[in-house]
């Protein structure tokens, strides 16, 4: 059904485009935080953080009273993929709250008329919405994982493993981010799909399960085979720290190098590639 058929008045001016997709996810945003689901299950979700913040300091605590935070090994990547690991499921609960609705509400609802009423563009709705999820993935694990890093770093400024701990938290965040952009692509993507909440709901939750499901049942039959990883987030995410991330097993001979890479990649791609199909087959808008 079109605008008209719906006695709204089409905007036939000039369409500004200038931070259109900035009000669509900050506005998209509040909705969400105002409900509070979303304030309990972020709040929840720093539990992680919080347990490996007293980690770290008892890790300091144990160094500093055997005298060793300079003579010990440099820590290695195990804590950062450990953490990314957890924020998996963290992401996963928080989307669950508040973002498989974030299109498909609108298509149920209709609302998607009410946004192309006003002059914006297909591309300012679509990242609108995603960048909404972003920064709720953001409060969710790169803020904590910034929190964290720097925590940790502090403790080790003093010691000859400064700039290596650094570039070891540095790329961590960087990993946080991009499983940040990975999950709401697909979460948006999902949501994009169906103009039932409940179904976009259940479809991210066998997105995230299945895939663990297959990873077990794949290590199981191959004897621990390493390439029983590609099939889930978290095993993605620990291919992805022994190739970026050092102080660790090297990267294993018997998985292609570039595949988690591939793996993490498509599945964003595909979420994106969902909600670019939705956008440009919405009806009833220019």
């Amino acid at each position: 059904m079109s605008i008209r058929d719906q006695q709204y008045t089409r905007y036939e001016g000039p369409i500004v485009e200038r931070f259109a997709w900035w009000t669509i996810a900050w506005i998209s945003l509040r909705t969400y935080w105002r409900f509070w689901r979303t304030k309990l299950v972020v709040l929840g979700s720093w539990l992680i953080p919080l347990i490996f913040g007293v980690l770290i300091v008892g890790e300091y605590a144990m160094r500093s009273q055997l005298g060793q935070m300079g003579a010990a090994e440099a820590p290695g990547r195990g804590p950062v993929v450990i953490f990314l690991q957890f924020e998996v499921f963290a992401l996963a609960l928080v989307y669950v709250a508040n973002g498989c609705g974030i299109i498909s509400d609108d298509l149920r609802h209709r609302t998607v008329q009410l946004y192309f009423s006003k002059p914006i563009s297909r591309f300012d709705y679509a990242f609108g919405k995603f960048l909404c999820l972003f920064m709720l993935g953001t409060l969710t694990a790169i803020v904590p994982a910034i929190l964290l890093s720097g925590l940790r770093v502090a403790f080790f400024a003093s010691t000859e493993y400064a700039g290596q701990v650094a570039a070891l938290h540095a790329v961590g965040v960087l990993m946080a981010a991009g499983l940040v952009a990975v999950m709401s692509a697909m979460v948006v993507g999902l949501s994009s799909l169906t103009s039932r909440t409940g179904y976009a709901v259940l479809g991210w939750l066998g997105a995230i399960i299945v895939p663990l499901i297959l990873h077990a049942i794949f290590g199981t039959v191959s004897g621990g085979h390493a390439a029983a990883a590609l099939f889930s987030l978290t095993g993605n995410l620990t291919l992805l720290g022994q190739a970026l991330l050092e102080g660790g097993p090297e990267f294993p001979e018997t998985v292609p190098m570039w595949a988690p890479f591939l793996v993490t990649l498509g599945l964003g791609g595909a979420g994106i590639a969902a909600l670019g199909h939705r956008v440009s087959r919405l009806e009833g808008i220019a």
